[in-house]
């Protein structure tokens, strides 16, 4: 190590030729990382002497990725092209992105780059709102994915937004530029900027493991609403939240630039289009299995997640039973558990196995009201971590078109077939009118809300009627950029943005407010996607298909100083 020159710009040349030569894993490079600067003082000086401050360490490994570069994308006015395809501008012309899967990885040429790249890290958010690390992935070997919580850490984005009435341009860079603006998670309650953003790894599973959290390996938590989350993420301090506008639009500026359209679920569909319910074909007693037709159980995925029971209420015209997720009985025999395998029964029905703990059951018929309801399984939400072993930093399991699967984006594992509950914004209806709402202090977060915490976008709504429209242009204010919802609804679901609103039934009347459901859930299908938001109910309602996701972004103010 003695030759090894630790002088600024030779430094960092030095470190980057250390870099595996597979830039969506950073493992191999951290950990020679790692070795030099427990080894060699002189690399440890040079490094400002930070082997203990894992701030500074970690803020060094993401400066390591800056590029200075601008990457961008183009759309056509969707009057002029309602095409969803975007064209690639500056230092994105001629880059490929391809998602992964667990066996195969596909091309990413932003992978490991700039704000494409992530620390995995375990962290916190102290009193003061400002994120601190604790260990790194691949550096310290105190990092755990299932004890502590897990973030992915990003250069902080600097945007820059071009709308006119031929387009917009969406332009990110890791340095300020002219006409480029810091990304909304970035910027401190006092208007500095912050170097990095943290965004939570996995989705809130605290139903299931105790406080909230984001951690691998758990059923996500469930029956979540705008205004459950605000006290539910108080609990582990003030300081943190839900997902915040500022968390899904940093993401989804991520996507935007790296595939170059706007129909997300061209890439990566996400599990959308996987709420299965199908009836026992033969009862059994004692058993953590059930047998359903062949044909049915080939729809099903190992390693995925199904609860098992049986109506104890009837539909609404009483003819059979209620077997919606959100019914008790529909778990009473076996609660969110994984499927281990599926095989054959017989010529004409398959036995699924899943994991009860030990804890047998019978899967034959009960009787509501005179009407048998037989014992189903019906599928749930993944458990995070399902995308662990995804081998690129984009991706799913098996499959990125099925429909059936969450996937990871740029680290973040998303999409596990619940809607997100967005905690920092609101629509808010007065006379018919739907316009959102945005709180940057997440103390202030209210069940009231909007409050005079919070600040109304210069926008309104295009409405719905109750029906899924699919959205046709975003609507922009400058002074709120990382909001955007809907203002035309004219698209498909191959065109435009490729996904829906529902703001609901509004008329001149209606006078209510509204929480944000982002993304989509198990059944949501070609509705779903990055855009995606279901506005139809107050801030109270809660169900089994409404996710959390710890925020680290929640202390921010409206602009930078």
């Amino acid at each position: 190590m003695s030759n090894f020159d630790t002088s600024g710009a030779s430094f960092n040349a030095n470190l980057r030729m250390l870099e595996t030569s597979d830039p969506c894993h950073a493992d191999t490079f951290n950990a020679l990382f790692a070795q030099l600067i427990n080894n060699d003082v002189a690399i440890q000086k040079a490094a400002g002497g930070f082997a203990a401050d894992k701030n500074a360490q970690a803020k060094f490994l993401l400066d390591m990725r800056r590029t200075g570069k601008k990457y961008g994308v183009h759309w056509d006015a969707f009057d002029i092209n309602p095409s969803s395809i975007g064209t690639r501008l500056y230092d994105n012309v001629g880059k490929v992105c391809e998602p992964s899967t667990n066996t195969v990885q596909g091309r990413n040429d932003l992978e490991g780059e700039s704000v494409f790249f992530h620390l995995e890290v375990n962290g916190y958010v102290d009193e003061d709102g400002e994120f601190q690390v604790q260990y790194i992935r691949g550096v310290d070997n105190e990092f755990s994915r299932t004890e502590r919580d897990v973030w992915c850490l990003f250069l902080t984005q600097w945007i820059k937004i071009e709308i006119t009435a031929t387009g917009e341009n969406l332009i990110l860079s890791d340095m300020a530029h002219e006409g480029f603006f810091p990304e909304g998670g970035a910027i401190r309650p006092d208007g500095t900027i912050r170097p990095y953003v943290a965004i939570a790894k996995y989705q809130d599973s605290s139903e299931s493991s105790g406080t909230p959290n984001s951690v691998s390996g758990f059923n996500p938590s469930y029956n979540n609403s705008h205004n459950s989350i605000i006290t539910k993420f108080h609990r582990k301090g003030s300081q943190y939240c839900g997902t915040t506008a500022q968390d899904w639009q940093r993401m989804t500026n991520l996507f935007d630039i790296a595939f170059a359209t706007r129909d997300s679920q061209s890439i990566m569909r996400g599990a959308t289009g996987y709420y299965l319910q199908y009836p026992a074909t033969v009862e059994e007693a004692d058993v953590e299995r059930i047998i359903i037709a062949k044909s049915q159980a080939a729809n099903l995925l190992v390693g995925s997640c199904v609860s098992i029971g049986n109506a104890t209420t009837l539909n609404g015209d009483h003819t059979a039973g209620n077997i919606d997720g959100g019914q008790a009985g529909m778990h009473a025999k076996a609660n969110r558990v994984l499927i281990t395998k599926i095989e054959d029964y017989d010529d004409n029905n398959a036995a699924v196995y899943v994991d009860n703990g030990g804890s047998a059951f019978s899967t034959a018929k009960t009787v509501v009201d005179n009407i048998d309801c037989p014992t189903y399984i019906s599928t749930m939400p993944w458990y995070t971590g399902a995308c662990d072993d995804v081998l690129g930093s984009c991706g799913s399991p098996s499959s990125n078109s099925s429909g059936k699967e969450p996937y990871i984006l740029f680290g973040v594992e998303l999409a596990l077939g619940q809607y997100e509950v967005c905690s920092n914004t609101i629509m808010n209806i007065v006379d018919g009118v739907m316009r959102p709402y945005i709180c940057y202090d997440c103390t202030k977060l209210s069940a009231s809300a909007p409050t005079a915490d919070y600040e109304a976008v210069a926008y309104t709504l295009a409405l719905t009627d109750n029906a899924w429209k699919y959205i046709s242009v975003l609507g922009y204010d400058p002074d709120n950029p990382m909001v955007r919802h809907g203002t035309e609804v004219n698209a498909t679901s191959s065109t435009g943005y490729a996904d829906c609103q529902n703001t609901g039934s509004v008329d001149e009347t209606t006078n209510a407010k509204r929480e944000v459901l982002l993304g989509g859930y198990l059944g949501t299908g070609a509705r779903a996607g990055r855009r995606s938001a279901y506005l139809n109910f107050s801030l109270s309602i809660a169900g089994w298909g409404y996710a959390a996701r710890l925020s680290a972004s929640g202390r921010c103010a409206q602009s930078a100083a």
